[in-house]
């Protein structure tokens, strides 16, 4: 029978961290509300695991390797089982260099010990549990963020109201899915929560933890038992909280907290319904090579002649950003290794795939896979950008904007995809 334990810490930024984000540069200014970092615990006695989530843009790949090391020191789980997700808030900590940002090395320095702290919490907390299942869809929560407009071109966040939009450039399925670990009465029970959006609803230079955070509150009070609970992000490269057509705001804390009361609606009912998932505990993991895309040396001339005009100007303009952005994705190296992960929890799969991952591709994964009880979720490992579909490329919309946001080859969706769905073959 599998066993589950849950363990968390702390990990809001001191004042002053570069924040993640944005093109221009923000610094923390204070802690609205605390991050975490969330782990769950999974052994069955003869393959263990652990599944750490955190309120964060993004890790870099060392932060990884770094975080793995510090954990597999306090707890007898193999490194490559130490499976890490970032729920993709907007208002964390930066640890990754990105547009006008800069890594915070200091920052980064903190997560390995703290990380292992919440680990050996969670080991600790190990209790047999029953496995479960469940999905509901969420209404009017989450929505397509590209649009055909009138003059044939697709645009991401065309503005609301806006008269030139024709409409959303694909429908989207927008489920609340929940994996639950009901332990005995002396422990709480565990529920792992996934919803596909953008974490960038609250905005400001306070750290937040964003719709994900008040997710995790709102079933850790409205549930039975009062679960712990743990976020991972559905794929949502292409999905965000704006409705285009509907002229309010839906900005800041307070409607990040409206999400959060809505998805929990739903979640609620979906518990009810939820289906037991018995079985046992397996790994996959595989390394993909992906290529990085190329830049036109017509593309590289125009670029540097935009930067130099403008580099010595503080901010930089946009164009100037972007074109920085252009050169130093030509500086990338051709080709980009990345981890995917994959998960057996009885009846359930779960997949973990890097990058932000556009909805579509996430789709085809889960409805693809053998197994009837999949999840698949993004920002799995070190932080690799988006990851749109081929024909996106051949668009203008934000996401496949050629930049180290960006960098992966046309095509390279569809290999994750491919490989996701070796992963949960490999665990049948």
């Amino acid at each position: 029978m599998v066993k589950a334990g849950f363990g968390l810490i702390e990990i809001s930024p001191l004042v002053g961290t570069p924040m993640a984000g944005y093109l221009n540069a923000r610094y923390v200014s204070g802690v609205h509300d605390p991050l975490f970092a969330r782990a769950l615990a999974l052994t069955d006695g003869q393959t263990s695991a652990l599944v750490i989530s955190f309120d964060l843009i993004g890790l870099a790949d060392a932060d990884v390797a770094a975080i793995r090391k510090a954990v597999a020191e306090r707890v007898p789980v193999d490194e490559r089982h130490i499976i890490l997700f970032c729920t993709h808030t907007h208002t964390g900590p930066a640890l990754v260099d990105s547009f006008e940002t800069p890594r915070s090395d200091e920052y980064a320095r903190s997560l390995p010990e703290k990380t292992a702290r919440a680990a050996e919490t969670a080991w600790h907390d190990l209790a047999e549990a029953r496995v479960s299942f469940a999905q509901r869809e969420v209404p009017e929560v989450a929505f397509q963020r590209r649009y055909l407009m009138k003059d044939g071109t697709v645009r991401t966040n065309p503005g609301k109201m806006n008269p030139d939009i024709v409409g959303p450039q694909r429908k989207i399925r927008t489920p609340v899915t929940l994996i639950g670990f009901e332990r005995d009465r002396t422990r709480l029970p565990i529920v792992v929560a996934s919803f596909p959006c953008h974490a960038d609803v609250v905005g400001g230079t306070e750290a937040s933890a964003d719709y994900p955070g008040r997710v995790c509150d709102h079933i850790t009070h409205d549930f039975p038992g009062h679960p712990e609970t743990l976020f991972l992000r559905a794929p949502a490269g292409d999905i965000n909280h704006l409705n285009v057509f509907d002229a309010s705001p839906q900005r800041g804390y307070e409607y990040a907290k409206h999400m959060a009361r809505a998805i929990t609606e739903q979640a609620v009912q979906a518990w009810r319904e939820r289906v037991p998932t018995p079985g046992p505990l397996a790994i996959a993991c595989a390394a993909v090579t992906l290529e990085r895309r190329s830049v036109e040396l017509g593309e590289l001339a125009s670029a540097r002649s935009v930067f130099a005009q403008s580099k010595m100007l503080s901010p930089l303009p946009v164009d100037a950003v972007w074109a920085r952005e252009k050169l130093l994705l030509a500086e990338m190296p051709e080709q980009i290794r990345i981890e995917m992960s994959g998960i057996r929890i009885g009846g359930v799969r779960i997949v973990g795939v890097p990058g932000e991952l556009f909805s579509e591709l996430g789709d085809t994964i889960t409805t693809r896979s053998p197994a009837a009880n999949t999840l698949v979720a993004d920002c799995c490992g070190g932080k690799l950008g988006y990851l749109p579909t081929r024909e996106a490329y051949s668009q203008n919309g934000y996401e496949e904007r050629p930049a180290r946001s960006s960098p992966c080859a046309p095509g390279s969706g569809e290999a994750v995809v491919e490989a996701a769905l070796s992963l949960v073959a490999e665990l049948a």
